[in-house]
């Protein structure tokens, strides 16, 4: 190899290097975590996780101010109420998580409505085992792996289950009537059911965290023929 190929592997090699080192450190500074709800919560629900009934489907949405990150979701948490402090978990089978963007203000009677007209994303799908919990415990719902939050529509989130078993664990959430929340509707008979019961002044309390968006391999081929 001549002085000027060694040169030119060199500044290749310092290149990757740099750039591994950027992608690192941007992964470290943009993944967050954001607190949403509606502010400080005032109340607390146990659904969708509660074993009492013989299925069930559920959805609530969040807005896209309050998660302002476009990027892949890696974790959707939800918090357990301070008093009561906590349930004993519980185990839902047939269990299915999705997860859509949505362009609707509010949820309403019929869930494929609030789906605004996109397709969800299955984030999960299987028996869901609800952890025990103790007071102001952060209990994750779900840890997606193949859900990208685009930052301008609104985030919907849907439960159902077709068997379960305990699970009254309080989750967090605010109820105000006169504040413009998302509210939620569910069926508690039936996992397909196409509409439920609507309740208007509730917003769920949650923290979802958003990670680096990942970096297309083809990135590294235009960073060497930069340095041929």
């Amino acid at each position: 190899m001549g002085i000027r190929e060694e040169v030119s592997e060199m500044k290749y090699r310092y290149a990757l290097l740099t750039f591994a080192l950027l992608i690192a450190a941007s992964s470290a500074a943009v993944a967050e975590e954001h607190v949403v709800g509606g502010g400080t919560p005032n109340s607390n629900n146990t659904f969708p996780f509660w074993g009492n009934y013989p299925a069930f489907r559920w959805q609530t949405m969040w807005f896209q101010y309050e998660i302002d990150e476009a990027g892949p979701i890696t974790k959707i948490e939800w918090q357990i109420w301070s008093n009561p402090s906590g349930g004993p978990g519980g185990s839902f089978t047939g269990c299915n998580v999705l997860l859509c963007h949505t362009g609707i203000p509010a949820i309403t009677a019929n869930f494929r409505d609030n789906y605004g007209g996109n397709t969800p994303v299955t984030a999960f799908s299987g028996t869901f085992v609800l952890p025990p919990s103790s007071a102001d415990e952060w209990i994750t719902v779900v840890a997606p792996t193949n859900f990208d939050f685009n930052n301008r529509d609104n985030l919907l989130i849907e439960v159902s289950w077709t068997g379960g078993s305990g699970g009254v664990n309080p989750f967090k959430c605010r109820n105000a009537g006169s504040n413009p929340f998302p509210g939620r509707v569910y069926n508690s008979s039936s996992a397909t059911a196409e509409t439920g019961l609507v309740t208007a002044n509730m917003h769920r309390y949650g923290r979802i965290t958003v990670n680096y968006p990942a970096v297309a391999p083809t990135s590294l081929g235009r960073i060497k023929s930069l340095y041929n």
